[in-house]
Parts: C-alpha cells; sequence; structure tokens
C-alpha cells in the first residue's frame, strides 16, 4: 500500500493512495485498488491532504476492501514503506493511547481520526483470530502501489470519506 501526495501548482496539495494484494496459495488472483484522497476524514471533518493521511487512507482501504476473516484468512500483513505507519501502528500507538493521542512533547498526535479508524478495525479483526501485522519494506518494493497513487494525485479529490468495497464486503 502506498500514499502520495503533490503540491498541485501551487495550490493545496493533493493526496492519492493504493492498495495492491498479492497472490497466494488461497488467493490466486492478484488486484489493486486507488483512489484520490477524500477532503473529509471518517468524522466528516475537513483535513489537508498530506502524505501521512494518505498512508493511513491506504491501511484502512487495505483492510476494508475484502472480507479477509471470511475468505479464510488467519494473518493479514500489511507491506509498507511508511515508517510513519510501521512504527506507528507497531509501537507509538501504545503510548500513544497511554498518554491520551499526545506525543511526548505534548503536542495532539495528527491524523487521530484515521489512526483510531484504523486501529477499530485491526481490534475487530483480532476479535475475530485475524493477526494484521505491518511490515516495514524498502520503498523500491513500492514502485507499483506508488505508481497507482501518483496517478491518483491527478484525479480531484472526493469530498466524503467513502468506503471502497471488493469481493465479499
Amino acid at each position: 500500500m502506498d500514499g502520495a501526495c503533490s503540491e498541485n501548482g501551487g495550490l493545496t496539495a493533493r493526496g492519492g493512495w493504493s492498495v495492491v494484494y498479492k497472490r497466494c496459495s488461497r488467493f490466486p488472483e492478484a488486484g489493486r485498488v486507488s483512489f484520490a484522497l477524500e477532503e473529509k476524514g471518517p468524522t466528516g471533518k475537513i483535513h489537508q491532504h498530506t502524505s501521512n493521511r494518505a498512508e493511513l487512507r491506504a491501511v484502512i482501504a487495505a483492510l476494508r476492501y475484502r472480507s479477509w476473516k471470511g475468505e479464510g484468512f488467519k494473518s493479514l500483513v500489511i507491506a509498507t514503506d511508511s515508517e510513519y505507519v510501521a512504527n506507528g501502528a507497531t509501537q507509538w500507538v501504545k503510548s500513544w493511547r497511554r498518554n491520551g493521542w499526545k506525543m511526548r512533547n505534548g503536542a495532539a498526535v495528527k491524523n487521530q481520526d484515521l489512526w483510531k479508524f484504523m486501529l477499530g478495525e485491526i481490534e475487530m479483526y483480532e476479535e475475530k483470530g485475524l493477526r494484521v501485522q505491518f511490515w516495514r519494506i524498502p520503498r523500491q518494493w513500492n514502485d507499483e502501489t506508488d505508481l497507482y497513487a501518483k496517478r491518483d494525485v491527478k484525479k480531484p479529490p472526493h469530498r466524503n470519506y467513502e468506503d471502497i468495497h471488493g469481493v465479499l464486503t
């Protein structure tokens, strides 16, 4: 999964995100989904487009795009080149929650709406027996998703947050 953000000729930044899922023995088809980043987050609040928001949005899309547990999966690996997502989801979030969603310096954690939404999805899956893991991969391994995310940066953003559904959702 990947997120991209670019300046639009000096105007506000626009973002796009992409998820590519690969073949495995239980999942014979490969595919992808990509989208322009919405102006409003899942809570309805308008947010500035950033690469970090696009990266988090891609994770949410990956989690919600298919019924992973319903398709028989016991684990789902989110492979990302984003240190922000990989470390945030596996390490930093523990202290953020403990500190009332504040960082060590006292500043509020950015993108809380997406972090909380993503964590809720992960907790729901884990309660059903699906383990969600995050692997940080080298940037060059993410070329395909990066290409699609950058392509969608050029599309007009959607105003409202939307779920993108795939197979069996």
